[in-house]
C-alpha cells in the first residue's frame, strides 16, 4: 500500500464550496480501482491549505490507472473550480521501524 499526500490550496472564496464538493470527490476516489482510504485535513496555520490523504494498493493504481477512469476525470472536474494549486507526493504505507 502507498499513500498519496495531495496538498491542495483552495481559492480564497472557495472554502465552503470545496467542503460541500468533498463528499463527491471522496465517493469517486473510493470507487476507483485500488483506492482503500480517503481523508481530508485542513491546516491549522494556513486555513486555505488542505491535505488530501489517499491510500492506494499500488502507485500504478493511482498514477496510471486512475487518471484514465471516469472517477479520475470526475475528481479533476470537481477539484478544478476550487483549487488554486496542488502538490502531490507518495509515501510507502509501511512505517520505518524506530532506530535505537
Amino acid at each position: 500500500m502507498i499513500f498519496e499526500h495531495a496538498q491542495l490550496t483552495v481559492r480564497q472564496d472557495g472554502h465552503e464550496d470545496f467542503q460541500t464538493t468533498y463528499p463527491a470527490i471522496r465517493e469517486n476516489l473510493l470507487a476507483a480501482t485500488g483506492c482503500r482510504s480517503v481523508d481530508l485535513h485542513r491546516s491549522v496555520d494556513q486555513p486555505q491549505v488542505y491535505l488530501l490523504r489517499v491510500g492506494w494498493d499500488t502507485l500504478t493504481d493511482h498514477t496510471e490507472v486512475f487518471p484514465e477512469t471516469e472517477q479520475g476525470r470526475n475528481v479533476l472536474a470537481l477539484l478544478g473550480p476550487h483549487v488554486e494549486s496542488l502538490d502531490m507526493i507518495h509515501f510507502e504505507g509501511t512505517p520505518l521501524p524506530p532506530s535505537g
